[in-house]
């Protein structure tokens, strides 16, 4: 059963470039399910919806889950068998000392 509850909260300053973090984010979160659990982030264009987001779809199963508000992002994972509050503090403390400006909160 995947953990569906922890979310990874980016308030981010107006000089970081949302788009670029977000794909910065995925792609750490994508790293780190790969080398620590086995999850595949695939090729596959991400689906879009205008309230929940964009979902980027794993192998074997699950997604992360992105979704835009004002002055950040809230990145959840959806049917992924991990330990989210971990995986999201090791993200987290990495996006931070690149980032100047950006504050993250776990919830």
């Amino acid at each position: 059963m995947g953990v569906d509850v922890a979310r990874l909260n980016l308030i981010i300053a107006d000089t970081v470039d949302i788009d670029a973090l977000e794909d910065e984010v995925v792609t750490a979160i994508a790293d780190r399910l790969r080398d620590e659990h086995g999850y595949e982030l695939p090729d596959a264009v991400s689906s879009e919806d205008a309230d929940a987001g964009r979902e980027y779809p794993l192998l074997p199963s699950g997604a992360i889950t992105v979704r835009r508000r004002t002055g950040g992002l809230v990145v959840k994972l959806r049917g992924v068998d991990v330990d989210a509050d971990d995986l999201f503090t090791g993200v987290s403390s990495e996006l931070e000392q690149r980032h100047d400006g950006l504050r993250v909160e776990l919830g």
